[in-house]
């Protein structure tokens, strides 16, 4: 589709205009664009909700024939033209409209005497906190909210085309979002299963039984909103800010967008914090192609390409003081390489006191890593005196548990609702007072049609109830679980009779937000956060920044000789071997192929997709970002065509990755007492 401005790429060029430039020139540029419409139905379920919408428009959308399914555009054009030509109610599902060098396939279009109305379907969710007009704009109230600008403009920009169409002329045009509703309830059981999501060759489907009906469907879990008033202070009110610093309107927005992508122009936007996630830099697999990324950072710099090989100042770690990111910031002074940073413009303009918690504070953090940096220090910072304080407060045996969890927009199950989260999976690994170590238990349920989130909870608490020793977790993901596990239980209409014991087990080992001041209030054998001390304790240069524990282990494993001696051999994980395992024969973590990492050491959950590119599907849900290839696979086996080898063979997987998640926990704690205890021998 040469020429024409999608709404796709119109979505690009408000995320960077230089991105026009780059995208669908693959043979010349990188691009490490991940986007998998497969993985990513699987992961998050919007071409489910999608698919989804049609019934809530058309009685059986198969039948009423209601999806333009080609490819071609000139034909889709035709085809939306033929069936809006038609008396009557219609219904369109990916409907085409073009103006000028504008192109958009509207997911339902439903045509009801003189007006189009353009339904975007989105599988974000909305409550009943989103109530009015003012809930989708920012503070001020002369912008749309950073949580909906891109669904808002995504919309105002589909009913711009429409408008200026032909078929402008003849209707008027009301802009809806359909969105998956929080307080809604699925009213049978299986929705999501109704919807399959299946690949065929580079394609994906979603498979639909011919005969299904609305009916079949139970209430709507879908909330429509119409936008046509925010759509207007878009078009006519609100600004955009452009390559050269200044803001233009909608329209001209459009416009410049269009005769820059129709044109074939690179045209460079400032750099900032954005490039953080800009797809189109190389890698080792790409190096041979062109980094648009350098050529951007390049023309705003006039650096050389040396020099921009250097660490850059998107490195920083943290978010950032105040309105403006750190990164900004920096740039803002002039600041592009990791080793310029100074304190003064890293500095918060309104720190906080740290009350009595004892470690690095955030800004020191982030000084740490630039100081290293800038004098070429690879070691890693460690406060072993302030960390053993911390452990001096443990009590034996210790227990490291890690969760594997779905939150999909339609529910698996009758009675839940869209986003309902689903644990079923954990592991668990002990670290006895002598030293050993064992994998002790795990959870793992893949059955369809089974809600399994008060057994889990079962299953968990039966580990962990047999003695008073201390809990751990990586950040907060299995906190939160827990406390939604509690309002599953608390809301149940038709609770287990163990419901007042699951419940006082999850009060005893979570921390919870209570009070108009929100303060946290802790149970008596509350979990330990190993992401919490990482951060106050711990900082390596080999991380770059990151502290997602599939960082953080190849990291502690470069600093301690002696996990690399002891996870670096045979004969000492596995089955009845010195570290126990419950998945394992005889596995060796760290070998010369894949170095210090031992997750390379495991084959892929899903054949053909490494695990960094399906966890990458859920970094807008998960800051840590490290659940997406356990998530993919669940709602994969959700789905009744997957062989049952297939399903053998990806359980296999799930249960080894969920083990070394928790065998990274205890390989840290193993680590730092490993360097701490070396440093007071030398000391």
């Amino acid at each position: 589709m040469p020429g024409y401005l999608s709404k796709s790429r119109f979505k690009l060029a408000l995320e960077c205009m230089t991105k026009l430039y780059y995208t669908g020139k693959k043979e010349e540029y990188a691009d490490e664009n991940n986007s998998d419409p497969f993985l990513e139905a699987l992961a998050k379920g919007g071409f489910q909700v999608g698919e989804l919408a049609k019934y809530y428009f058309s009685d059986n959308p198969v039948a009423d024939n209601i999806t333009i399914d080609t490819l071609d555009y000139e034909e889709a054009l035709a085809r939306t033209d033929e069936m809006l030509s038609r008396e009557g109610r219609v219904v369109i599902a990916e409907g085409a409209f073009v103006y000028d060098n504008l192109f958009i396939r509207a997911d339902i279009i439903v045509k009801e005497d003189d007006t189009l109305h353009l339904y975007e379907v989105k599988a974000k969710s909305v409550g009943v906190e989103m109530e009015d007009e003012k809930s989708f704009l920012n503070k001020k109230g002369d912008g749309i909210s950073s949580d909906w600008a891109s669904y808002l403009y995504d919309l105002a920009f589909q009913k711009y085309v429409i408008v200026n169409s032909r078929w402008g002329e003849k209707f008027k045009v009301k802009a809806h979002l359909l969105l998956a509703n929080k307080e809604a309830v699925a009213t049978i059981e299986g929705l999501n299963q109704k919807f399959r999501i299946i690949k065929d060759g580079n394609r994906y489907r979603v498979d639909v039984p011919d005969n299904l009906t609305r009916q079949d469907l139970g209430d709507s879990i879908l909330r429509n909103i119409q936008f046509d008033n925010i759509i207007d202070r878009i078009w006519n009110e609100f600004l955009i800010e452009v390559p050269d610093g200044t803001n233009k309107g909608f329209r001209e927005y459009v416009t410049l967008a269009s005769d820059i992508y129709e044109n074939d122009v690179q045209h460079f936007t400032a750099v900032g914090n954005k490039c953080k996630s800009c797809q189109f830099r190389t890698t080792e697999k790409t190096k041979d192609l062109k980094s648009g990324f350098r050529e951007c950072w390049k023309n705003h710099t006039g650096y050389s390409d040396e020099l921009l090989s250097q660490s850059l100042v998107t490195e920083i770690w943290g978010g950032g003081s105040g309105s403006i990111s750190h990164v900004d910031n920096l740039i803002k002074n002039n600041i592009y390489l990791l080793a310029e940073s100074r304190e003064e413009v890293l500095a918060p303009k309104n720190p906080k006191d740290r009350k009595a918690v004892s470690g690095l504070t955030a800004h020191e953090r982030r000084m740490e890593q630039v100081n290293r940096h800038k004098n070429g220090i690879t070691e890693s910072y460690f406060d072993y005196e302030g960390l053993k304080a911390e452990m001096d407060n443990w009590k034996y045996p210790l227990h490291m548990i890690d969760f594997e969890t779905s939150m999909v927009a339609l529910p698996f199950h009758e009675g839940y609702r869209p986003y309902q989260g689903i644990a079923f999976q954990f592991s668990h690994h002990v670290i006895h007072k002598d030293g050993s170590v064992e994998h002790k238990g795990q959870y793992l349920s893949t059955e369809q049609g089974v809600f399994p989130n008060y057994e889990f909870l079962r299953a968990l608490r039966s580990q962990l109830i047999h003695d008073e020793g201390t809990i751990f977790r990586y950040h907060n993901h299995e906190n939160s679980y827990l406390l939604m596990i509690a309002d599953q239980l608390e809301n149940d209409a038709n609770p287990p009779d163990d419901k007042e014991e699951l419940l006082h087990f999850i009060a005893e080992i979570t921390r919870r937000k209570t009070g108009k001041d929100k303060e946290y209030v802790y149970g008596r054998r509350a979990m330990v956060d190993l992401y919490d001390l990482v951060v106050r304790f711990y900082f390596s240069p080999r991380a770059k920044g990151s502290n997602s524990l599939k960082k953080i282990l190849p990291a502690i494993i470069h600093d301690s000789e002696y996990l690399r001696q002891k996870y670096g051999r045979q004969g000492v994980y596995g089955r009845n071997l010195p570290v126990l395992s419950l998945n394992f024969d005889n596995h060796v973590w760290i070998t010369e192929e894949t170095g210090m990492d031992p997750y390379q050491t495991l084959p892929s959950v899903f054949n053909g997709y490494s695990t960094d590119e399906l966890d990458e599907l859920v970094k807008d849900f998960d800051e840590l970002g490290d659940g997406g290839a356990a998530l993919t696979a669940y709602n994969y086996l959700q789905f009744s065509e997957v062989p049952q080898d297939q399903r053998d063979d990806i359980a296999t997987a799930l249960l080894r990755y969920c083990e070394l998640d928790t065998l990274a926990m205890v390989m840290l704690v193993e680590g730092w007492r490993d360097i701490g205890e070396n440093s007071v021998r030398k000391g």
